[in-house]
């Protein structure tokens, strides 16, 4: 009985300090903080469509995978971000960089520190601007 309990002992202390060791892996998704600066309609030009171009203040983390259901053009105010598109090496973007986004293209964005971006897309009215991926 006294080898049974040393042993659960010793299980019970390899849990706690394993876990007290090894750190937790865990994404972390990313605060947006968003400002809408123009939504406007196509009409005439491009029926059925609209642009909006909005400020996007990012905290770190990720974006998870998701994807734009029409045409996203971001240029990098401040800071950098990874950009992983399926299927395409990985990518950083930083302060300057300009990025065109194909719509249902699936990617995952990653920074580290906050990034500030201006976007502008093109999407259908109605749809919605950014569709996440389970």
């Amino acid at each position: 009985m006294k080898s049974l309990l040393r042993g659960a002992s010793t299980f019970v202390l390899g849990v706690v300090v394993g876990s007290l060791l090894i750190p937790t892996v865990r994404a972390q998704f990313r605060s947006v903080k968003t400002t809408n600066l123009l939504t406007t309609d196509l009409a005439g030009w491009c029926d059925g469509k609209e642009v909006t171009i909005e400020l996007d203040e990012i905290g770190p983390g990720t974006s998870g995978k998701h994807y734009h259901p029409g045409h996203s053009f971001t240029w990098v105010i401040e800071g950098a971000e990874t950009y992983e598109l399926d299927g395409k090496p990985v990518k950083i973007v930083k302060a300057g960089d300009v990025l065109h986004e194909e719509p249902m293209q699936v990617h995952t964005v990653e920074n580290q520190s906050p990034v500030k971006l201006l976007v502008m897309r093109i999407v259908e009215k109605g749809k919605p601007a950014t569709v996440r991926m389970p």
